[in-house]
């Protein structure tokens, strides 16, 4: 078995949705493989557990997000351009991924820790882009007072912080929000403004 198995994806999709729905303890494997069409042997063979399984989902969640991350910081728009377009994309995809956002959301307290260690593990591995990045913007005097990492958690958290509520209230457009507090963020943050 593969991770390019189309059932492990099938899977996948199907826990995120499912988890979404009841929640993590709530919801049985037996349901996640009745929807998905596969066992539940067929499961455990791809995950050792249904823990497993949350994690993985999030795990991948959180590495498509990235990409999206990479993909608009090394487009080449200007700096300012470029932050924009990445709270766009990674809006858009929280957006367009509801079911993830929620899970994310309901789940994270239980499993803070792996989660937590997942989302560092990724923001440490490609904090020399983020630090090539940033230093434009430093040049262009944005974001002068912090390091690369506390400025990406301060970002991440008002991000984080806005989907917690549009998920919420489920008001309004999540990208729409998210890039005017950005707007402010980054007004807020310009070396020498008053």
């Amino acid at each position: 078995m593969t991770d390019n198995d189309p059932r492990r994806a099938r899977i996948l999709a199907t826990a995120r949705d499912v988890f979404a729905e009841q929640g993590f303890r709530r919801a049985e494997v037996k349901t996640i493989a009745q929807r998905a069409g596969v066992g539940k042997a067929t499961i455990y063979r791809f995950f050792p557990s249904k823990d497993a399984l949350l994690l993985t989902v999030v795990e991948e969640n959180l590495t498509a997000i990235r990409d999206l991350v990479l993909g608009e910081l090394l487009n080449g728009a200007p700096p300012l351009q470029r932050l924009e377009n990445v709270c766009r994309a990674v809006a858009r995809f929280l957006e367009s991924e509801r079911d993830f956002s929620r899970l994310l959301i309901q789940e994270a307290g239980e499993f803070l820790g792996p989660i937590q260690q997942r989302y560092l593990r990724l923001v440490e591995d490609n904090l020399p882009v983020a630090d090539a990045f940033f230093n434009e913007l430093r040049n262009d005097g944005y974001f002068a007072a912090l390091s690369t990492r506390d400025t990406i958690l301060m970002m991440v958290n008002l991000l984080v912080g806005t989907t917690y509520t549009w998920v919420l209230t489920g008001e309004g457009r999540l990208e729409h929000q998210a890039v005017s507090y950005m707007e402010v963020l980054v007004r807020g943050l310009r070396a020498g403004d008053a």
